[in-house]
């Protein structure tokens, strides 16, 4: 119920950038060569090669300017690996764009259609070992805070889409959201509208607002 709200959210929102109108496999199409385009990237915080599942992630997360590990990201998240990865899966799996290109991913690296892919979920002591997790950017400074309290899902992200309309190109909003789906809700959000999560410590996020 809670990705149906999404996506309805999403295909009404008149200031949608990242991914363009349309049939789902024009969309899908979008996503799928963003997501290669990242793949074997750096994670700009460790330095650790992006798999397939985790630029999806990064698309997901709203990072591709700044793609992040799956460790890296969850640190930053304020939570594990397995549960960063858990949620991520939980929210994929009810977006078909999103789960074509996400077992696209499990059947290029030769696990066929796994949609609990083991680079994430199953990750060797090596594996991990070599991405070592590094401390997150300092929260940057506001130019206003709101606070959305335990507003979930379409009704946060309606509330935030009116008020960073309120908002000048560029500035930042700081939010307070207490929803346990937040951390994965707004990233998501942003990285489809087009405004910039900044930074993130849950309960509070910092998103610029885009330019148009």
């Amino acid at each position: 119920m809670r990705a149906c709200a999404l996506l309805n959210l999403f295909a009404d929102d008149d200031e949608e950038a990242a991914l363009p109108d349309g049939s789902r496999s024009e969309r899908t199409a979008t996503l799928r060569a963003r997501t290669h385009a990242l793949t074997g990237r750096p994670c700009t915080v460790c330095g650790a090669g992006l798999c397939g599942h985790e630029a999806l992630l990064t698309i997901l997360l709203g990072a591709r300017h700044a793609p992040r590990c799956a460790n890296c990201a969850a640190s930053e998240l304020g939570e594990t690996r397995a549960e960063l990865c858990e949620r991520s899966r939980q929210w994929i799996l009810r977006r078909e764009c999103f789960l074509e290109v996400w077992l696209e991913a499990s059947a290029e690296e030769g696990l066929g259609a796994m949609d609990r892919p083991t680079c994430l979920f199953a990750a060797t002591p090596d594996r991990i070992a070599a991405t070592p997790i590094a401390p997150g950017p300092v929260a940057p400074t506001a130019d206003a805070l709101h606070d959305a309290g335990d507003l979930g899902c379409g009704d946060l992200v309606l509330d935030l889409k009116f008020k960073l309309a309120d908002m000048a190109a560029g500035t930042v909003l700081e939010v307070r959201a207490t929803d346990p789906a937040a951390p994965i809700d707004l990233p998501a959000w942003c990285g489809l509208v087009g405004h910039t999560l900044l930074h993130a410590s849950p309960p509070r996020y910092w998103i610029r607002r885009k330019n148009r």
